[in-house]
């Protein structure tokens, strides 16, 4: 399994040398490619009274589908979740985004080592102060100034000061900005009247104190399931205040925190800006609901921080910039012109979505084999772009920052297994699913079998721990803590069974292969490759009739559907 060695952190001294050299075409580079996402995807173009995209597309002779929105400009699923759409539109939003990249970009390259995270912190907080408001990004800096004081020891006056800012900015963001200064000022005493008394106290318990901190990195799931339990037994869901939601998004990368600190892979003497750092930059910012296991814990961001030169880092990100560029503006025009290929050719692929496929089954009853697959198909396919698309843009930026960045997302479509599969499609989820579940499971149980071993862990990291750590919190997150959502989430388990069970046995199969030959090779195998990934790419797909529920749907409708798609039920 990847991820059992890790990389060597560069010294000191590496990194002062990696950071030292200066490139003005480094710079414009980086800048141009950022001027090209504001013209493309914002309202700059009508600010600098230039052609809109769509009009300079229009005088090329090119008028694609699905390409550009109402106001002209290219349309895009790169924007800021949950921002305040009343203040700025998402196309503003993004102007906020591209300028905030720009900036950190800036303070990340000149200034001096020692500052060079703390400006992306700092660029984080600006924006985010514009696009999301003052009272979730008190909420933010709240939540993850308790979990440092959990976690790290720090110099007592510094400690008490974040300890009464935290308590401070926690009220304010709970009371949604309009908490009046003496009830904050209250709060802020008694956080840190409570650390300054009640933490030397727990520190003297270390299980408590361990019990503490497991408490406040998994908060994510314990709040949204006793939340779903309160609205189950009171009918009255509870809204978490945006700041709280910003945090909780964050529970992947806290739980591969925690893993480094347990590991004693992170300082405890951290300081507090080098811990935002990890959590709080310009590259959190696009979708940050989607991938945030991008970049992992500490140990990962640690080591890959400017282990190469800086400019060689930049350019690379410039270049994966140029390939979400492609995602971005042809994306929908080729999902549209593959829908519309099959639909000539007589097959109803339900608009290219699985959701709708399920719905339309559940409402009938019918459906035939082709239909289940090239519909599971495509709809994989429209994913795979949208997801592309973004994630790269996402890489890109933590590269410019200067972190030799691992794709999240790989030419999933040269997989020939699952396996592969699974890591060319979610690397870095993968990755928290391997070293949150697998390796915990894989190295304490049935040690001396080790097909069993494997098989229990996989099963444990991508059917069990991807269900309840990977889905049951934003599926609650994005619908509301109802109880119902529970239910709803939970039968969608036949998906997670289905991808534990073959990513592992695809593991047993290549653990017991005896062929050396590397997939792809020019040989008279290369049909079985095409072939391979087809299997590889449509088993993933169809197993999503599961994880699409429709209303009035049930798991033996599913099941059905399942069946039919493998040609077996009719």
């Amino acid at each position: 399994m990847a991820g059992l060695f890790r990389n060597r952190p560069a010294s000191a001294s590496r990194r002062a040398e990696n950071a030292a050299r200066h490139d003005p075409k480094t710079v414009a580079a980086v800048l141009a490619m950022l001027a090209v996402y504001g013209y493309l995807f914002t309202h700059a173009a009508t600010a600098l009274g230039l052609p809109a995209p769509e009009d300079l597309a229009d005088w090329l002779g090119w008028l694609p589908q699905g390409v550009f929105d109402a106001d002209h400009n290219v349309d895009s699923k790169l924007w800021i979740y949950r921002a305040d759409t009343d203040a700025l539109d998402t196309d503003d939003q993004r102007l906020v985004l591209f300028g905030a990249v720009a900036g950190a970009f800036l303070g990340a390259y000149f200034l001096p080592l020692r500052h060079k995270r703390t400006a992306l912190v700092l660029w984080f907080l600006l924006a985010g102060w514009v696009v999301y408001g003052g009272a979730a990004l008190a909420g933010l800096l709240a939540a993850h100034g308790v979990v440092y004081l959990l976690f790290h020891a720090c110099p007592p006056r510094f400690g008490l000061a974040i300890a009464a800012a935290s308590g401070g900015l926690g009220y304010w963001a709970l009371a949604g900005g309009d908490a009046g200064a003496a009830p904050a000022l209250l709060a802020g005493w008694a956080l840190m009247e409570l650390y300054r008394h009640g933490l030397p106290r727990l520190e003297r318990q270390p299980r408590a104190l361990a019990a503490a901190r497991t408490i406040a990195i998994q908060s994510a799931l314990i709040v949204v399931l006793l939340g779903a339990l309160a609205e189950g037994l009171s009918g009255h869901a509870w809204k978490l205040p945006l700041g709280i939601l910003l945090f909780f998004w964050q529970w992947e990368r806290l739980m591969l925190y925690h893993i480094d600190y347990n590991q004693r892979q992170v300082p405890q003497d951290l300081a507090f800006r080098e811990y935002l750092a990890v959590f709080l930059t310009p590259a959190a910012l696009p979708n940050w609901h989607w991938g945030v296991a991008i970049g992992q814990g500490y140990r990962y961001l640690d080591e890959t921080y400017l282990a190469e030169d800086k400019n060689k880092l930049a350019w690379e990100g410039v270049k994966i910039w140029g390939v979400a560029l492609l995602y971005l503006v042809f994306g929908e025009y080729l999902r549209l012109r593959l829908v519309a290929g099959f639909a000539a050719m007589g097959l109803d692929v339900h608009q290219a979505h699985t959701k709708q496929l399920v719905c339309d089954y559940v409402a009938t009853h019918t459906a035939t084999t082709l239909s289940v697959l090239f519909t599971t198909l495509l709809d994989q396919v429209r994913w795979f772009l949208v997801w592309a698309a973004v994630l790269h843009f996402k890489t890109g930026v933590w590269r410019v920052f200067g972190y030799r960045m691992d794709p999240y997302f790989d030419r999933p479509w040269l997989a020939t297994n699952l396996v592969a599969f699974w890591t060319r499609f979610t690397f870095h989820y993968r990755e928290f699913l391997v070293r949150a579940f697998f390796y915990p499971v894989f190295f304490r149980f049935f040690k001396a079998h080790t097909r069993l071993r494997i098989f229990v862990a996989t099963m444990a990291a991508a059917g069990f721990g991807n269900l309840f750590w990977g889905h049951v919190p934003e599926e609650f997150f994005y619908k509301g803590l109802r109880f119902e959502n529970f239910w709803g989430v939970l039968q969608t388990w036949p998906y997670f069974a289905l991808l534990g069970l073959g990513i592992a046995l695809t593991e047993l199969y290549l653990l017991g292969k005896r062929s050396k030959r590397k997939p792809w090779t020019w040989d008279r195998r290369l049909p079985l490759d095409i072939l391979a990934v087809y299997g590889t790419l449509q088993f993933y797909a169809l197993i999503h009739v599961f994880a699409r529920p429709c209303q009035g749907g049930t798991v033996a409708d599913y099941g059905r559907l399942f069946l039919i798609g493998l040609g077996l039920s009719g």
